[in-house]
């Protein structure tokens, strides 16, 4: 991203990024510093903080030991691509090309795989060992941030999980978040018509969906979705990462959600987290739903949006 913003200044710029070989080895290396890898320098830099002296000399060979690390990974993207002794030697910026599209083609399948987990009961439904499972098989590097061609991320994905429980959702998030690093703020996109409609009749889509007409692209970030499905453990460790400007509580989110009470019907529209948790108990209420046994998750999701101070949160009307 950096090498792109920077080419356009001018032709010597263009020259220099496109022809320099060390920088681009440079980023090649990132390609291949595996989760652990990261991990492992993190917990370096934390047990060195004892006394001012090991700090010093232990974080000095921490830079080492990763300018030597990158060197070596960078040496095995360089020389792990098979291709005939006939051809050109690629150049380094050719080769971090590659990496980026094996990349983008990894997360992809893994993507893919985690999203059918998450929606189907058979085979086998989403758990944390089998989401680690996808992870390491496409990884070590994945970027947890891409959508998939549909529009899905990681989080999102496990965030609207079928037949699995509250925990288990809850422990995929944590994983995802703290672990790889996925963004709480990036939603998914999904082609489909900006309704305001409050309850239709229910249909054979899944529970997160969108119908298309527009042709624009929805957004659908995972605390809407976690509100709308009253799992007020999902809401409340979500809640924990959001900014000082409440920027996750004023996110809207364009889906359907069916009613636990009366699976035919559904609520659908684009609202904020806490809107679409009203507007699930509302319509549940209306479906003979009982407030104190049935709307329990729900009313401890209402509880804690509401509980969020709202500093720049705009309310729709």
């Amino acid at each position: 991203t950096v090498c792109q913003s920077l080419v356009p200044l001018c032709h010597a710029t263009k020259l220099y990024i496109d022809t320099n070989d060390t920088l681009w080895e440079s980023i090649l290396g990132g390609y291949y510093l595996s989760c652990d890898d990261h991990n492992r320098n993190d917990d370096n830099d934390k047990a060195s903080s004892t006394t001012l002296n090991s700090t010093l000399n232990t974080t000095t060979t921490n830079r080492k030991n990763r300018a030597a690390s990158t060197n070596v990974d960078t040496y095995r993207a360089r020389t792990q691509r098979r291709s005939s002794k006939r051809l050109r030697r690629t150049t380094a910026k050719e080769d971090v090309i590659h990496a980026h599209l094996v990349l983008r083609d990894q997360t992809e399948m893994a993507l893919q795989e985690v999203a059918e987990i998450a929606i189907f009961k058979t085979p086998h439904t989403l758990s944390l060992a089998r989401l680690r499972s996808i992870l390491k098989t496409y990884g070590p590097n994945v970027k947890v941030n891409q959508r998939s061609a549909i529009g899905g991320t990681f989080l999102v994905d496990c965030t609207r999980a079928r037949h699995i429980k509250e925990s288990v959702i809850l422990s995929c998030v944590k994983e995802l978040i703290e672990k790889y690093g996925a963004s709480p703020y990036i939603p998914a996109l999904e082609q489909g018509k900006r309704r305001t409609s409050s309850s239709n009749k229910g249909n054979n889509n899944s529970n997160s969906s969108a119908t298309s007409s527009t042709g624009n692209s929805n957004t659908l970030p995972p605390l809407v979705i976690a509100a709308a499905r009253g799992m007020p453990s999902v809401v409340k460790y979500l809640l924990t990462h959001d900014d000082e400007e409440g920027t996750l509580m004023s996110m809207e989110g364009t889906s359907r959600f069916r009613l636990f009470t009366n699976a035919k019907k559904s609520i659908c529209g684009t609202y904020t987290p806490l809107q679409f948790a009203q507007k699930m108990k509302e319509a549940e209420i209306e479906n003979g739903a009982n407030i104190q046994t049935d709307l329990k998750s729900l009313n401890q999701c209402i509880r804690l949006l509401s509980s969020t101070p709202k500093r720049s949160i705009k309310t729709k009307t």
